[in-house]
């Protein structure tokens, strides 16, 4: 085969743009950024609701968004982190340089272990922590990175639609006191198992799922709008048609079945708990959806004040989940009670606390790139 010179140049050509955008996609996306502060806003909100607001049958319009939104913020937070970890390896992973992504992965490893002691600490501050959940998906994450897309998605599902029959043979409201909201069992081994992969706030079966999710997005070329507007397109479609679909099951429910109105909710509604098909669903595009808008938008006015706080504030996530707890919470606490307040006045509550994160992430930045903690991580990995 006779060689050419002017195919060669062709090829070194066509190989100088591929590297040329291997280095332009490499450049941090400030839209996961401004989605990370999201996905914590919302956390504050639902965590500040659920604490400080009385419990009671609110119908109002305030109540139904928050009830669309439980689960969401922490849904979303995971999918960003299985996103992380595909633009970190995106470049190994083109030039099969199989000894960095073997480091990156040992990198991955030490923050997944610390994330899990660390939450583990945490969790005797606040029972809900997602922390050591979130270690466990990192280190999962770790695992299969590096593994086709189809081999992804074909997990996923399985993740998703095997879970009800899983709870058919674990009894998912087992170790739960549900007046109390506390794990019986929670520090005894088969309680800590139990609760840690079944039917805890944010167990590793199914949400792993998030994470592989977020692995699969982060493959994707986002830079590409054509690529970015199908992915928004059928993250809509799908979600306002799980809405629908969840709230004609439910109705069908009471109508040719015996379950009570608690339980068809619980097997077809959106809330976190326990996550059937339909709420991972409905999260898993709801968090591309807010993704993709976020890119779309930061792209248009990311020069703008706001969009700047927000990217500073979404680089701070670990620190702002951390201190809404031990900080804004237990002072909310000290004052109001828990479950005392009207639940505007709670939101209110939020909303401020939110604006505080921003500010602090503004004046933190001015010195320092990396919030508190991770800081403190990456100094305890060696990272």
């Amino acid at each position: 085969m006779k060689f050419r010179a002017d195919t060669f140049i062709l090829l070194l050509m066509n190989n100088s743009q591929i590297i040329a955008q291997m280095i332009k996609h490499q450049e941090r996306i400030q839209g996961y950024d401004v989605a990370r502060a999201l996905a914590v806003f919302i956390m504050i909100i639902v965590h500040f609701n659920l604490v400080l607001a009385k419990a009671n049958n609110d119908e109002s319009v305030l109540a139904s968004i928050l009830n669309l939104i439980q689960g969401k913020g922490a849904a979303l937070f995971v999918v960003i982190a299985g996103a992380g970890i595909s633009l970190m390896i995106r470049t190994n992973l083109f030039f099969n340089d199989l000894l960095r992504l073997r480091e990156k992965r040992m990198l991955l490893f030490k923050r997944a272990a610390f994330l899990f002691l660390f939450g583990l600490i945490f969790s005797l501050v606040w029972p809900a922590d997602i922390l050591h959940s979130y270690g466990c998906y990192i280190l999962i994450g770790a695992i299969v990175m590096t593994r086709h897309s189809a081999y992804l998605w074909v997990f996923i599902l399985l993740l998703i639609f095997s879970y009800p029959f899983i709870i058919e043979v674990v009894d998912y409201e087992k170790g739960w006191d549900w007046l109390t909201i506390e794990y019986t069992d929670y520090w005894s081994f088969n309680g800590f198992i139990r609760n840690f992969f079944i039917n805890g706030f944010n167990p590793v079966v199914p949400w792993v799922a998030f994470i592989l999710a977020g692995i699969w997005l982060g493959r994707q070329n986002i830079h590409s709008k054509s690529i970015r507007n199908t992915i928004l397109g059928v993250s809509i479609t799908v979600f306002v048609l799980t809405q629908m679909l969840s709230k004609r099951l439910i109705e069908a429910s009471q109508s040719f079945t015996n379950l009570t109105l608690d339980e068809a909710l619980a097997f077809y509604g959106t809330a976190p708990m326990p996550p059937m098909p339909v709420f991972m669903i409905s999260s898993i595009s709801w968090a591309f959806m807010v993704i993709t808008l976020c890119i779309w938008i930061t792209e248009k006015l990311k020069h703008t004040t706001m969009f700047v706080f927000l990217v500073k504030t979404g680089q701070m996530a670990f620190t702002h989940y951390i201190s809404h707890i031990v900080i804004g919470l237990i002072i909310c606490i000290t004052i109001y009670g828990e479950n005392n307040l009207p639940l505007w006045y709670a939101i209110t509550l939020a909303l401020v606390y939110c604006f505080f994160c921003i500010l602090f992430s503004v004046l933190w930045n001015k010195k320092y790139k990396k919030g508190p903690l991770s800081m403190f991580i990456r100094y305890v990995t060696k990272t």
